[in-house]
């Protein structure tokens, strides 16, 4: 029998460890990377007041084409402005280069909520200078609402590709789609593709952005009655004169529509899909030593594991379609069978959490509702 002094002792490791591995296992979309330090600028180029030394997930550099090859590039944060104010700061700030192209502020849907990006691209002789801005719910960082911005230095020509340039924005409406892509969706009729993005693995994410002449609230309600139709369930819809967002949801598919409003730099409807498939992989995606026994028919998503003063530090995502009150029995009667000795049980939001202690290892046991059943384990002992 545990005495309570030990009780505590074990639950403020298990804190401990999850704590280290959220850090260690953080998703690909994440938007709040560790900053290292105050800013420290590129020689010639300022740096906005306040900035500290960021980084930025690849997600963004592929999804926004942020060159990364043959360039120096930095990535800043900085708190209480947007994307925007730091664009119009450099527009009016880098001495002695000239505007060669700008990309007007435009939203887009993402994971963690909806974002705001733009960038200019600025030219002395040879030497190019672009800054990507972005603002919004996933700049976040320490709760703390700001800027990403990446400062990116190199030929002028490794700056301005093709694909930089798809996207219009003071200007009109094109007339056919600038790039292609497979469509997850039915697109809003006579509506024009301006950019595609398509992320394999698991989940498979397509982000998409078209071009109308409709008004906001009638490509809305074509997007709503449409998907409804097709089987797709209203999950959440907020409205503003500027800006509808739809949040809809079919079996392990998810999507995000997002129409935003004319404005005075782009002359059109805007609508900016980000569609998720987290059906889950025939096999295993990931792979380690697992140190308990996996769910039965259960696949593993993610593995991650490090050793600390000779403790080992495992954490695992497996994921299944049985529910969570199945899986939670599943492991309440395994564990028990094999000697572990639970110390808390409770619920969480769409899920179950458990806590277990074995012969000084600590088990930390969470299992979620999503579109499917996510089951994450982790571990730690000699």
């Amino acid at each position: 029998m545990f005495s309570l002094k030990y009780l505590y002792i074990v639950i403020a490791i298990v804190c401990i460890i999850v704590a280290v591995l959220f850090i260690v296992g953080s998703s690909r979309y994440s938007s709040s990377p560790t900053i290292t330090s105050t800013s420290t600028p590129m020689a010639g180029i300022p740096v906005y007041s306040g900035s500290r030394e960021h980084s930025l997930a690849n997600y963004y550099y592929q999804a926004l084409y942020i060159p990364s090859e043959g360039v120096i590039s930095k990535v800043y944060f900085v708190g209480d402005v947007t994307a925007k104010e730091i664009l119009d700061w450099y527009k009016s700030s880098l001495a002695g280069y000239e505007v060669v192209a700008e990309y007007g502020i435009t939203t887009i849907s993402t994971p963690e909520g909806s974002l705001e990006w733009g960038a200019i691209l600025f030219k002395k002789d040879r030497e190019g200078v672009g800054i990507w801005a972005l603002s919004g719910t996933p700049t976040k960082v320490d709760g703390k609402q700001g800027a990403v911005y990446c400062v990116v230095v190199g030929d002028i020509e490794k700056l301005i590709s093709e694909k930089t340039i798809t996207t219009p924005t003071s200007e009109g409406l094109p007339y056919s789609d600038q790039v292609s892509g497979e469509e997850p969706i039915q697109r809003y009729p006579g509506s024009v593709m301006f950019s595609y993005r398509r992320e394999e693995g698991f989940p498979t994410i397509i982000l998409i952005e078209y071009g109308t002449t409709a008004d906001i609230n009638i490509v809305a309600e074509w997007y709503k009655n449409e998907l409804q139709l097709r089987g797709w369930t209203v999950k959440d819809e907020r409205k503003t004169s500027e800006e509808v967002s739809l949040h809809l949801l079919k079996a392990q598919e998810e999507v995000g529509v997002i129409i935003n409003a004319p404005t005075s730099e782009r002359r059109y409807t805007l609508i900016s899909i980000h569609y998720g498939s987290y059906r889950l992989p025939s096999k295993d995606i990931a792979s380690g030593i697992e140190p308990i026994q996996r769910y039965p028919g259960s696949v593993m998503l993610k593995y991650y594991s490090m050793v600390i003063s000779g403790i080992k530090m495992i954490t695992i995502t497996y994921g299944t379609y049985d529910s969570v009150d199945n899986v939670a029995s599943w492991y309440r009667d395994y564990l028990t069978a094999n000697n572990w000795q639970i110390l808390i049980e409770q619920s969480v939001d769409e899920g179950k959490s458990f806590s277990y202690t074995k012969e000084g290892a600590v088990l930390q046991l969470t299992i979620s509702s999503k579109t499917y059943t996510e089951i994450e384990i982790l571990y730690q002992g000699a």
